[in-house]
């Protein structure tokens, strides 16, 4: 068995978490935008297999968005608007699959 997927996921998803967790804050969103890895990791969690990695890390951009000043930031980030369509596809998929 892969051992090293099954210790890598609970990892992935106690960072999400907490990344969400700072993010729910409103005094904390401004400084997570601005940090060099918390977008670029928050980018990579939505094309995790874990669907509650993706949902945290979907939570975390939705708060972080809250704050007007970060928007820009956001959807200039290498990656998240495409990562944002990937994900909406996805579940879409499912959404489709599970009607028919």
């Amino acid at each position: 068995p892969n051992t090293t997927a099954m210790s890598a996921e609970p990892d992935a998803l106690a960072v999400v978490n907490q990344l969400r967790d700072l993010a729910a804050d409103p005094m904390n969103r401004r400084a997570i935008v601005q940090d060099q890895g918390c977008l670029p990791g928050l980018i990579l969690f939505l094309d995790h297999p874990n669907p509650q990695v993706v949902y945290s890390a979907l939570l975390a951009i939705r708060y972080l968005a809250e704050c007007r000043a970060n928007r820009e930031k956001l959807k200039g980030e290498l990656g998240m608007m495409l990562s944002l369509q990937n994900v909406v596809q996805k579940v879409g998929g499912v959404c489709v699959r599970r009607l028919c």
